[in-house]
């Protein structure tokens, strides 16, 4: 079977592993010119990091990763609302790990030794026939293959060309966020904590040796792009946490650094997942908001599912493996996706008078009450 993967990023690339262990050899292409510029933190749920167990990079991960143990909630002036010993959620199931998300894909990478990335590259067109998926690369070369994934994130060109509009549909919550590294040392190395405002967020996330930083809060258009001074609007939105760390707004990029990533806090849904024998995966097919740091974990459960089902097949029967690859994932991934979007109404909340009584009911919402919640997703088959 002669597979195409669009997108070296978590999905395309997990996919990939799992596919090379079973004898299956892929070619990816991805759109970057490198992993040099890889994105920002995640967070990896036991959901998505098991997958790493079979793969045999589970202690690789490890070494390059921290634990999340503490999560704590606070206001937007800095008091806390509440403090949750995050890693008693996850004792049955395996560790919740962050990372950068360059940690995750060069872990990843080792388990795609042998197989050839094509860098600043992407798909041209699709065209399908004679049981083949015919492939126009934006590099000039092209290729005729049983199947092709769509892994390309997002804004997915794979899907694009193989859906309408109106097959798919984004949901912006009109909020964004600049984001940015610091390596202030005053900080807990295992906890994360996030600052619920009134029409501003702002979050702190510990990977190995630094920790991400995202500044959030309703978004003007020229938000979205570079401006001058960007770090000035950042200190006057959150004066109280500048106080209290002036070390992390002291690390804000300068304005022409190009790695000062606004994140536009937005997701897609496409309601269909495959047509004929392209198929999309991760992102491509529901990408997902940051604020439950669920999307990573989704991304390689599916691509676990993808690659187990092509696992069982040949390409005669092709069209059945994608079918029961959507009917396996699709219910679970959106309503995921749906908690995500539900979680963002609490968290991004303009109102002054709203935000304070959200943040009052928010110090009788225990860890007990955390924990049946993912009791609940963990215990699904998948």
């Amino acid at each position: 079977m002669r597979i195409l993967i669009v997108g070296a990023g978590i999905a395309g690339l997990t996919l990939a592993a799992l596919l090379k262990q079973r004898g299956i050899k892929s070619e990816i292409i991805e759109r970057q010119p490198d992993f040099a510029h890889s994105g920002y933190m995640l967070g990896l749920y036991p959901l998505g990091s098991k997958v790493l167990y079979g793969l045999n990079l589970m202690q690789h991960f490890l070494e390059a990763t921290t634990a999340g143990d503490t999560y704590v909630m606070c206001s937007g002036d800095g008091s806390v609302i509440q403090e949750l010993a995050f890693h008693q959620l996850f004792t049955n199931y395996g560790p919740y790990r962050c990372c950068s998300r360059k940690a995750l894909i060069e872990t990843l990478m080792n388990g795609c030794e042998g197989l050839t990335i094509k860098f600043n590259t992407t798909i041209q067109t699709l065209n399908q026939f004679n049981a083949k998926v015919h492939a126009i690369l934006t590099d000039g070369t092209q290729g005729e293959y049983d199947l092709v994934v769509g892994a390309d994130g997002m804004h997915s060109s794979v899907r694009k060309l193989i859906f309408t509009p109106k097959d798919y549909q984004y949901y912006d919550t009109g909020w964004g966020g600049w984001v940015w590294w610091s390596n202030d040392e005053k900080l807990n190395e295992n906890e994360i904590r996030e600052f619920w405002g009134a029409g501003k967020f702002f979050g702190i996330y510990p990977i190995k040796d630094k920790f991400g930083v995202i500044a959030a809060g309703p978004s003007p258009k020229k938000e979205a792009k570079l401006y001058p001074g960007r770090a000035e609007d950042i200190i006057r939105r959150f004066p109280e946490l500048h106080s209290l760390y002036p070390n992390i707004f002291s690390q804000i990029p300068a304005d022409e650094d190009e790695s000062f990533f606004y994140w536009p806090l937005s997701d897609v849904r496409s309601t269909h997942w495959y047509k004929d024998r392209i198929v999309l995966l991760g992102d491509a097919a529901a990408g997902f908001l940051p604020t439950a740091g669920i999307g990573a974990s989704m991304a390689m459960e599916s691509a676990a599912v993808l690659a187990e089902e092509l696992s069982r097949t040949d390409t005669t029967y092709l069209h059945w493996a994608l079918s029961l690859y959507q009917k396996r994932r699709q219910q679970r991934v959106e309503k995921t996706q749906s908690d995500s979007r539900q979680l963002a109404k609490y968290m991004f909340v303009e109102s002054k008078f709203w935000a304070n009584l959200r943040n009052k009911l928010l110090k009788y919402y225990s860890l007990k009450s955390m924990a049946k919640e993912i009791d609940k997703s963990f215990q699904e088959p998948i």
